[in-house]
């Protein structure tokens, strides 16, 4: 595991909500010119209240956003589908697809991204499906970004694996600290030349 520490932050328009991924926008733009990624598709799986998508509405062509939206996150956003595509409804560039990733794989199992976002057991992270969900992303995209590798370490853990098994490098960035002192990491993995 590499450390990763970006050169020159972004300023990306998202929705206001709450989230974990507050610091993690501004990073997107460096990733995206540190290691050269084209920025036509992106995909993500876990969209949760919208805010890792509209980030990434920013910088890519078209986003399309995969969760089944079917659980309550305890505040005042509803994460209900319909209410998640109205908070979004300014980046004309994102796709929301109501699916579990397995189903989403199964039905889609064509075609290259140039990013892909994995987000997925909001509150568990576990391996069991991280692990699985990061397999087929690493094999569709030569750029895998993982949100929470240092919260959850079953996450982490996948991240290490896959990087071994399919070539990649993997990199963390332990994004500033924010009021909560909480820091999530992010793994990125890298398709090695």
């Amino acid at each position: 595991m590499i450390d990763y520490i970006p050169e020159k932050l972004g300023t990306p328009k998202v929705i206001k909500v709450r989230s974990a991924w507050k610091p993690l926008p501004p990073v997107i733009s460096d990733i995206i010119n540190t290691f050269d990624l084209k920025t036509n598709r992106a995909l993500e799986f876990g969209v949760e209240r919208g805010y890792s998508t509209s980030a990434l509405a920013n910088y890519f062509k078209k986003v399309i956003g995969v969760d089944t939206f079917d659980w309550d996150l305890g505040d005042s956003v509803k994460r209900d589908f319909k209410a998640i595509k109205n908070l979004l409804e300014d980046y004309p560039n994102i796709q929301l697809v109501k699916s579990t990733f397995q189903d989403y794989i199964l039905k889609k199992r064509t075609g290259r991204f140039d990013l892909i976002h994995v987000d997925i057991g909001y509150e568990t992270h576990e391996y069991d499906t991280t692990y699985p969900c990061g397999e087929w992303a690493v094999q569709h995209s030569d750029c895998v970004i993982f949100h929470d590798t240092i919260s959850f370490p079953g996450v982490k853990q996948a991240c290490e694996e896959l990087s071994e098994q399919f070539g990649f490098e993997f990199y963390n960035y332990k994004e500033p600290i924010g009021p909560a002192r909480i820091v999530c990491g992010l793994g990125i993995l890298i398709k090695k030349p």
